[in-house]
């Protein structure tokens, strides 16, 4: 079993295409912790890119306004770094105490994924009275989920018609398939 390094691993998943805005965040959040001071990049973190716009988070309001006089300067330095160029900086106090997940100008593709099953507006998300009736919540979702199966050729177990259509099988037997890929 050969053992591959995470940045080895993360590299090649950003050269993919499809994760190309993901491969762009990536490089301007290390370029901007590059182009800042010290100071500066403990009150900032970038949060997200939209259409080629760095949105940052800073600790402050008053930090939002002093980097939004700097925005120009920065901008001429980060884009030298980058191999594409950002069409503006935006400064904000509002997420900085918000969760750190990242945003990087996504779609909503649920409906698009292979594992999709059934949509959310189709489930009954009211709150129950007893656990017997919410057993029974789940066993009618499961039914009507399984409605929706197909059976997977490899392994004849049922999957969801978007797996089949996308990797010819489930998304189990490709997630086998893929790791025997990366570990001979």
């Amino acid at each position: 079993m050969t053992f591959y390094s995470i940045d080895k691993l993360l590299n090649t998943i950003l050269a993919q295409p499809t994760w190309e805005k993901q491969r762009k965040y990536h490089q301007l959040t290390k370029c901007w912790y590059q182009v800042v001071n010290h100071k500066v990049a403990q009150h900032t973190r970038p949060i997200s890119l939209s259409n080629d716009i760095l949105y940052i988070a800073t600790a402050s309001s008053a930090w939002a306004q002093d980097l939004n006089l700097q925005r120009r300067s920065l901008m001429i330095k980060i884009n030298r770094r980058m191999d594409f160029t950002i069409e503006d900086l935006r400064f904000a106090s509002v997420k900085w105490y918000q969760n750190n997940t990242i945003s990087v100008d996504r779609e909503d593709k649920s409906k698009e994924h292979p594992s999709t099953i059934i949509s959310d507006s189709s489930l009954n998300l009211l709150p129950v009275d007893n656990p017997q009736e919410a057993l029974q919540i789940w066993f009618n979702t499961i039914k009507k989920r399984e409605q929706k199966f197909f059976t997977c050729p490899r392994c004849n177990t049922k999957c969801p018609e978007g797996e089949l259509k996308r990797w010819g099988y489930c998304a189990i037997c490709f997630q086998k398939s893929s790791s025997s890929i990366v570990n001979p």
